[in-house]
């Protein structure tokens, strides 16, 4: 269990963490100089059991302590008996709400220095501060450094936390936020930080991010104790391979999953009560993210302005892309005031920024992500139209095998990581259906479908309805089944003497035809290319033409030989009384079709209903 330690500067928070652990977290040489907490600093007792997180109580070391603290975490929130609750006392508290702590205890130091009187009107002071929060009628103890005994009912009272503090994330892939990096003579590159969600083994491999690299875990610390894995809500140092120190700093991930970056945010925003000052469009925040920091703008709708302790949808346009999934919680501080201005749970993220916010479309994809669960919200994206599932596994961040379960609970027609729902591909059925209805005597394309339809959809949808036996297709135009095209006069006249000529199984050439029509075979190809789009015609080979009912009839035939065995082409050639060249014609388009399969110089049926 993780104990982050909360509270104003000089309340004693070092000095508790020692009593507890016998560690001096202030490790900087800095901090020792000026009897200050900088940087976190981190000790541990009982194994590795419990971990302490000494977060900087000192206004201007704010986004530190907001590095230090993660919602799967214990707070215990630090009050000097002689001071009280002082303004980071009240900040911190407000944090800690924010980031989603929703356990913890306070501690009131330095009881020695002050009466009885003086202590007991501090706790009444630490009571009203925490009347409304999450430590209202949590355990509250009296510590002093002069006094080791003090600590015992505390220390008691932590290590009964621990076996009921369970980890809720394991499921969930690995990712651990980067606060440290260094190098180990003999070991290589480290880097330390807490575990937000998962499990990682040795050897296992992780993506870094924002380079996108892949690393190795060559060895595991965990609560400052050599293991095997690491695991959700663990201090973690990993000794790493496959990047160099310089790539890795503080704000930086390591995720299992390879993480997605976002320049726009939309977040569940509740502005802090003790805020001096609405919030207006546009205003300038900075932005922390477990050890990430960047600055952002606050995009509200046209006229809203938010009020202190209220709560509303905002978008967050980011100056530097962040790494984020669904549930995370953001703190925002003020960058004029130096102050928190709130903090939000994240709903909804796009990689760029988007043009128009307010577009409906968008709008009913935040919806979608605003739902409770991710079960809910693929229900609600499936039903508003096309879902990018891998958007969706990503900014939910599920593991293989709960996607794969909810995935599975629905039809689905995909077209990579694009899906919609069977309802949804019935009704644009259905709909291109009418459409054909409308236009009769014309034949259309994919892009002649309706604009709404989704274009990575139209050809499966087409070529199903064509499986269907509602529509016909040739050279990519569609037509309703059974439907003749009108034939300019031209081609009419052409047609009436052609299609006898045709009427047989081994039909001649264009070159053949073009002699006893008197015509150029440029010139009778053109017009045999034509009678191709309206399906009256299928061109087989080169100079080659049939007539569809003449290639069916011949495909019986086929289906008819191989059903006693492998079809050779002699015995093509005799069965059909076709010649040797326009058989090995035949064939190969058979072959290019799906239809048959060659194999040696024998062929096989592969696909009996092509010619159906």
């Amino acid at each position: 269990m993780i104990v982050t330690l909360a509270g104003h500067v000089d309340h004693g928070k070092t000095s508790l963490v020692r009593a507890l652990s016998g560690v001096n977290t202030d490790r900087l040489a800095e901090e020792q100089q000026r009897g200050l907490t900088i940087d976190l600093g981190f000790a541990y007792i009982d194994g590795g059991d419990i971990g302490f997180v000494d977060v900087p109580g000192h206004q201007k070391f704010i986004h530190n302590m907001v590095a230090g603290v993660a919602s799967n975490q214990y707070a215990m929130l630090v009050i000097a008996a002689d001071d009280g609750p002082m303004p980071q006392s009240r900040e911190h508290l407000e944090i800690l709400r924010l980031i989603g702590i929703t356990a913890g205890c306070v501690v009131i130091t330095k009881s020695d220095r002050v009466s009885a009187q003086r202590l007991a009107a501090c706790a009444e002071e630490v009571e009203r501060l925490v009347e409304d929060t999450f430590l209202r009628d949590r355990a509250v103890f009296v510590t002093s450094t002069e006094d080791q005994s003090s600590f015992d009912k505390l220390l008691a009272h932590l290590r009964l936390q621990v076996k009921q503090h369970q980890q809720q994330q394991q499921y969930r892939p690995f990712r651990l936020a980067i606060d440290r990096t260094f190098s180990v003579k003999g070991a290589g590159v480290v880097i330390t930080g807490t575990a937000h969600s998962g499990v990682i083994q040795v050897d296992g491999r992780l993506h870094h991010f924002p380079s996108g690299q892949t690393v190795r875990v060559r060895s595991i610390r965990t609560q400052d104790q050599e293991n095997q894995q690491a695991q959700s809500g663990e201090r973690c140092a990993l000794n790493i391979t496959g990047i160099e120190l310089q790539d890795l700093r503080r704000g930086d991930w390591l995720c299992a999953a390879a993480p997605t970056s976002y320049r726009s945010l939309t977040v569940d925003l509740q502005v802090s009560a003790d805020f001096p000052r609405d919030v207006k469009h546009w205003t300038p925040v900075h932005i922390y993210h477990a050890t990430q920091h960047t600055q952002a703008r606050i995009a509200l709708a046209p006229g809203q302005r938010l009020q202190p302790n209220q709560t509303a949808r905002v978008d967050l346009t980011l100056d530097q892309p962040i790494h984020c999934h669904r549930e995370d919680r953001l703190i925002l501080r003020d960058q004029g005031l130096d102050t928190t201005l709130g903090g939000g749970n994240v709903v909804f993220a796009e990689t760029h920024i988007p043009r128009r916010r307010q577009e409906p479309g968008r709008q009913r994809l935040i919806s979608a992500n605003a739902q409770p669960t991710a079960q809910d919200c693929l229900v609600a994206a499936l039903r508003n139209g096309v879902t990018d599932l891998h958007h969706f596994r990503q900014f939910w961040h599920l593991g293989e095998a709960q996607y794969h379960n909810l995935v599975g609970k629905h039809s689905l027609h995909c077209h990579g990581d694009l899906a919609v729902s069977d309802k949804l591909w019935r009704a644009y059925k259905t709909e291109v259906m009418t459409q054909f209805a409308h236009q009769p005597n014309t034949p259309l394309r994919e892009n002649h479908l309706h604009a709404h339809i989704p274009t990575e959809f139209r050809l499966a949808l087409l070529n199903e309805l064509v499986q269907d036996q509602h529509l016909s297709q040739v050279g990519g135009e569609y037509r309703l089944l059974g439907q003749k095209a009108e034939l300019p006069e031209y081609l009419a006249k052409l047609w009436k003497i052609l299609e006898p000529s045709l009427s047989q199984n081994q039909v001649p050439s264009s070159g053949d035809l073009a002699k006893r029509f008197n015509l150029p075979q440029n010139t009778l190809e053109r017009a045999m290319n034509e009678l191709v789009k309206t399906g009256l015609l299928v061109n087989v080979a080169k100079h080659r033409y049939y007539l569809p009912e003449q290639l069916r009839q011949i495909a019986q035939t086929v289906k008819k030989m191989t059903a006693l065995g492998p079809l050779t082409v002699r015995a093509f050639r005799d069965e059909t009384g076709i010649g040797r060249n326009i058989t090995i014609e035949i064939l190969e388009y058979f072959d290019g079709k799906g239809f048959t399969r060659r194999q040696g110089n024998d062929r096989v049926i592969l696909n009996p209903t092509i010619f159906d």
